[in-house]
């Protein structure tokens, strides 16, 4: 299939992001994230240690009143070039020192999630290309297209433990693991990244989400709760790039103030001090991330988790948006 053009392509993200919910009239103050008894709880993380950042205590929170926890990892993250570059010395490295870096992060996953759960949560990766999710939707759809990560140069999963290690990087096939991994889970809350998130990664991968969740409610499921949640934004979240990691404190934070309202609802979790020092130390598990960026992790860990909440309404016109703009680029 032959990718869209840039323009296209940008108001086609832009543009499905902000159809996520009807509109409404005012925007009201977020209401309290009520966690019931037993619930299934699927959190959707575009690289190892945004599951930790947003939903650390949601996570926590779940596993406390009886319910279930399931992690998938779009990528490895083996595709933060920097990163490799200072850790290897390398100007240039070579896939291998990718990969490598890609299993290192998974290793530092497993811990954070044996620190939340203890041996409770369920953590999975799909393997996709760190750094290629939004190229999936655009010019990689079609399983007869694969495309090749820009750093491993794989074009399929090239980890052991991956969910099916000989799935096809294609956009079709990326959509079809997040529905299988649906109908297994059968989630009644999850956690998404939000499609206006600035990183292309967090935005497609919301988007599969909401592509995903869409195929499979016409299977007859109930919609779940939906949480949309951002890690990329300007100037946000607050003490993101202070000289020094500020220390956890009883400050908030709140979803970013330019952030659109786009009609939605908003709801936050107010975390308890036993869930704010769990979920601080898990997030020092990633030592590679806090080599990388120590203020911009310290900045999440704060009493207050913000989600939006999308509907299946939303989810549904996001759906027929994306679906008219891949029928139109395979023409």
């Amino acid at each position: 299939m032959r990718g869209l053009d840039d323009s296209i392509a940008e108001w086609f993200v832009f543009a499905a992001a902000t159809l996520v919910a009807a509109v409404s009239a005012a925007a009201a103050p977020p209401s309290a994230l009520e966690v019931r008894a037993r619930e299934r709880l699927l959190v959707v993380s575009p690289h190892p240690d945004d599951e930790t950042l947003v939903a650390g205590g949601l996570v926590q929170r779940v596993l406390a009143r009886g319910g279930s926890v399931r992690v998938v990892l779009m990528t490895a993250g083996d595709g933060y070039v920097e990163a490799v570059i200072r850790a290897t010395g390398l100007p240039r490295p070579r896939p291998a020192e990718y990969i490598a870096y890609g299993e290192q992060r998974l290793k530092e996953a497993r811990a954070a999630m044996r620190d939340l759960g203890g041996g409770k949560i369920r953590l999975e990766l799909l393997g996709f290309p760190d750094g290629g999710l939004e190229q999936l939707l655009h010019a990689y759809w079609s399983r007869g297209h694969p495309e090749p990560s820009p750093t491993t140069g794989a074009r399929d999963p090239p980890y052991a433990d991956a969910m099916e290690p000989d799935v096809a990087y294609d956009g079709a096939d990326l959509r079809r693991e997040l529905v299988h991994v649906l109908r297994e889970t059968q989630p009644t809350i999850v956690v998404l990244p939000d499609p206006l998130d600035k990183h292309p990664d967090h935005r497609a991968s919301g988007l599969f989400t909401l592509l995903a969740l869409d195929s499979w409610s016409h299977d007859g499921a109930s919609m779940p709760r939906l949480l949309a949640y951002i890690v990329h934004w300007p100037d946000w979240p607050p003490g993101w790039n202070a000289p020094s990691p500020p220390s956890a404190s009883a400050a908030r934070l709140d979803l970013p103030p330019t952030l659109p309202q786009r009609g939605t609802e908003r709801t936050v979790l107010t975390l308890t001090e036993a869930e704010v020092r769990v979920k601080e130390a898990a997030l020092t598990r990633y030592v590679s991330q806090h080599q990388a960026t120590p203020s911009f992790l310290a900045a999440f860990v704060r009493h207050t988790e913000p989600f939006t909440v999308f509907t299946q309404r939303g989810v549904e016109r996001v759906d027929r948006l994306i679906e008219r703009h891949l029928m139109r680029g395979a023409q």
